[in-house]
């Protein structure tokens, strides 16, 4: 497959960088990851990921209270 691209001499330098940047943006992260104090991994691990709303009203009825006829309206 990669016989078709006729590629320059130079040009075969952007995917090598392009690599080894992300290769050493990898190997940063999961090495500040490893390395983590235990004290911050725990504070890190009780965020939380989204924002809680403050008491959304419920659409769910009561189990017990029987539903409301809807009238219908005059014709």
């Amino acid at each position: 497959m990669f016989s078709r691209v006729a590629w320059e001499n130079w040009q075969i330098l952007f995917p090598i960088i392009a690599f080894t940047l992300i290769f050493l943006g990898f190997i940063f992260f999961v090495l500040r990851a490893v390395f983590m104090k235990s004290k911050k991994a725990d504070r890190l691990s009780r965020l939380p990921l989204e924002e809680e709303e403050k008491q959304k009203p419920s659409r769910k009825r009561d189990a017990g209270a029987p539903d409301k006829p809807k009238e219908n309206p005059p014709e």
